[in-house]
């Protein structure tokens, strides 16, 4: 093919699928164009080939055959299966219909027992929401061993992902082989398996795959057996099919089917959930879908869907309104027994028991302060977050998200943004870290990079309960301004992520926003067994990667601030003192000096690996065991409360988030963009909240 390779390097992919599972229109959706049509030698099979070109190499995508097995039964399942056996590929896109997993699923069984430098598509990913087929993706990938990636060829969603996948397998990151269970074949699979060892065939197949075809009969491999001198390996093989034939009473190419259908059977009912969904127009649909009220509608539900969340876990917004109307106590009841607040108040419980109980060492403050105060910190933000993500999943899968999604594509195009972009902004509201890598779905690589960049200004969970803190510590008296406040540093931090959305769009040389394209589905009853997928996944995610990183810099904080050069001391004398000096004149802009802006400076340090630290820094910073009274502690004005509660809500990403940036872009130019970007436009955002509210008397 003309133009291809040139200097780079060239890999090869073959395409294999059903009939009619997509795979013409994802093929012509990743090349754009079909490059080459020939026939296959020695038959009247098209072969197609067509070009994915990267920034640093060449994929060639072999399209083959449409076929359901790997038999050899018809031709084209010989054309394919011969075409695999050659090797003539660096990896295997296996096409799995998302309207019919199990029954498209087989083949893919079938090509994963050959290899394991395979990547999966669940193709038509948009259709199967729509008519209430759901799959579970990671256990599906946990099954197969292999990269699975959900795409519309129609929408484009998932397609970076699908890339991205194939080119990590390429580098070198394949998965294993499925193994399957064929029961009674076992023993006579493992025979002769021992029976071919040594023997070069010339083919690109596991032993064992060999020796399974041996006993099922499959004469092509017979004879390229034979041809390599391996004719008692045929033999035993022809004796053993016969012996279980008679035992068993079904000969081994029965078995070897059932066997891999048992295992799609089982997927199935581990990974797809199938919901009823009614085809008809409700006004609710017809009211979503207006130019006017569709907006506001989705706004509403958003709004309340998430007030619910906050209100189960912290209380607010329920509780400045019980403390506007003059129920104070009420509201001090309702932020006691919420979730977060029993965790901490069982932590609390058990520290002060600790404390009681031990004598006063540094191991015993390492104990209390450092390894129980960290893992509470972890374990307070997971019910905040689990509960966030299933009223994210509760959207999707009942068709309200699809629909706030188109409802608010205008609003969003202001930003450079398609009516995607509204769910990496509803995620980001619980974790920064998803919402990027949710950024997979948006509809070209430049949105996608679009909101690498801005997602981190959207106020994580993290960030609320430093608000929260802020609000608690200087606003308390007045809820009329702790509301004011919270307003001013949330719509700080969202016209950040619309300023950045349209700046970078600009800087990557895109004139116009993206186009929506989505298939609506009727709203319908979610299934709780999907909602659980969903929200547990990206839970899990948090425990992994976000809990470590708290749990490990608790630690770190703690030994930052109990000891310094002199070894153990009282924190003003700490390497966190130190620490916070060198940043200390950047505190200045917002009127702060001496140990104030010591104190704030390591704070905002600390909470560049995890924002949640940022509390607890100052709390041991400051000798206290609650980061409200630390912040008290301060003796801010309110117009420096304001500042840094602006600072904080907006300022650079967590570690987290800057990784899971590098991760999604493979660039570091854009990841350092990203958090250059963002010190210096939460810097000057915040010093001009300072300068007004000061300029104002607040």
């Amino acid at each position: 093919m003309a133009g291809v390779g040139s200097g780079r390097r060239v890999y090869k992919v073959a395409v294999v699928g059903n009939p009619n599972v997509g795979k013409s229109t994802l093929f012509t959706r990743l090349t754009r164009e079909i490059a080459h049509i020939a026939n296959w030698p020695g038959t009247t099979v098209e072969r197609r080939e067509g070009v994915l070109r990267l920034d640093s190499a060449d994929i060639v995508l072999v399209d083959l055959p449409g076929v359901y097995s790997l038999s050899g039964v018809s031709v084209e399942e010989k054309v394919a299966r011969d075409y695999i056996l050659s090797g003539d590929w660096d990896a295997v896109l296996v096409l799995v219909d998302s309207l019919a997993p199990e029954r498209t699923l087989y083949l893919a069984v079938h090509v994963l027992e050959l290899t394991g430098r395979a990547v999966v598509a669940l193709t038509k990913w948009d259709a199967a929401h729509a008519r209430g087929v759901h799959v579970h993706v990671e256990a599906l990938r946990g099954t197969l061993g292999v990269p699975v990636v959900a795409v519309s060829a129609v929408t484009g969603e998932g397609l970076g992902e699908l890339v991205k996948a194939l080119q990590e397998v390429l580098g070198g990151g394949a998965g294993r082989s499925l193994r399957v269970n064929y029961g009674l074949l076992e023993p006579a699979i493992a025979e002769v398996e021992r029976e071919l060892a040594g023997l070069n065939l010339g083919i690109r197949a596991p032993t064992r795959w060999i020796a399974l075809k041996l006993l099922e009969g499959d004469e092509d491999l017979v004879k390229l057996v034979e041809a390599a001198g391996g004719e008692t390996a045929v033999r035993r093989a022809r004796e053993l099919r016969e012996a279980v034939a008679r035992s068993a009473g079904v000969d081994p190419e029965g078995l070897t089917v059932m066997s891999r259908f048992n295992l799609v059977d089982e997927i199935g009912k581990r990974a797809v959930v199938r919901m009823r969904v009614e085809k008809d127009e409700r006004a609710l649909e017809r009211f979503f879908l207006s130019p006017v009220l569709g907006p506001i509608l989705s706004v509403a539900i958003l709004f309340a869907a998430y007030a619910l969340v906050f209100a189960l876990n912290t209380g607010f917004p329920l509780n400045v309104l019980l403390e506007a109307v003059g129920l104070s106590e009420l509201a001090e009841h309702l932020e006691s027994y919420t979730l977060s607040g029993l965790i901490s108040g069982f932590f609390d419980s058990v520290a002060s028991w600790l404390r009681s109980s031990l004598p006063i060492t540094p191991l015993a403050s390492l104990l209390v302060d450092g390894l129980l105060g960290g893992f509470a910190l972890v374990l307070s933000f997971l019910p905040l977050i689990l509960m966030a993500l299933l009223v994210l999943a509760f959207l999707e899968d009942s068709g309200l998200g699809p629909y706030a999604a188109a409802s608010l594509h205008r609003l969003l195009q202001k930003a450079g943004l398609s009516g995607r972009a509204a769910y990496p902004l509803l995620i980001g509201l619980g974790c920064n870290v998803p919402a990027v890598m949710v950024s997979r779905t948006a509809s070209e690589e430049a949105e996608r990079q679009q909101l690498m960049m801005a997602v981190p200004f959207v106020p994580c969970q993290a960030r609320l309960v430093v608000l929260l803190a802020f609000a608690s510590a200087y606003f308390a008296d007045s809820p009329l301004l702790a509301a004011a406040a919270f307003a001013s540093a949330y719509a700080a931090a969202l016209s950040l992520f619309a300023i950045t959305s349209v700046v970078a769009r600009w800087a990557l040389g895109a004139t116009e926003a993206p186009e929506l394209a989505l298939e609506l589905p009727p709203l319908h009853r979610p299934s709780l067994r999907v909602l659980w997928w969903i929200s547990w996944d990206y839970a899990k995610h948090y425990l992994k990667r976000a809990g470590l990183v708290i749990f490990g810099l608790s630690l770190v904080v703690w030994g930052l601030t109990n000891y310094g050069p002199s070894g153990a001391t009282e924190p003003g004398n700490s390497y966190a003192a130190l620490a916070g000096g060198g940043l200390a004149p950047l505190m200045a802009l917002f009127g702060l000096s001496g140990s104030k802006a010591e104190t704030v400076a390591f704070a905002a340090l600390a909470g560049l690996v995890a924002k949640e630290t940022v509390l607890l820094s100052l709390a041991a910073y400051q000798g206290s065991a609650d980061p409200v009274e630390a912040l008290k502690l301060l003796e801010l004005s309110r117009a420096q409360a304001l500042a840094l509660a602006v600072f904080f809500t907006t300022y650079m990403p967590c570690v987290t988030t800057i990784a899971a940036i590098y991760k999604e872009s493979g660039s570091a130019k854009l990841t350092a963009a990203a958090v250059a970007w963002s010190i210096i436009a939460s810097t000057v955002i915040s010093w001009v909240v300072y300068a007004v509210a000061s300029i104002l008397g607040f």
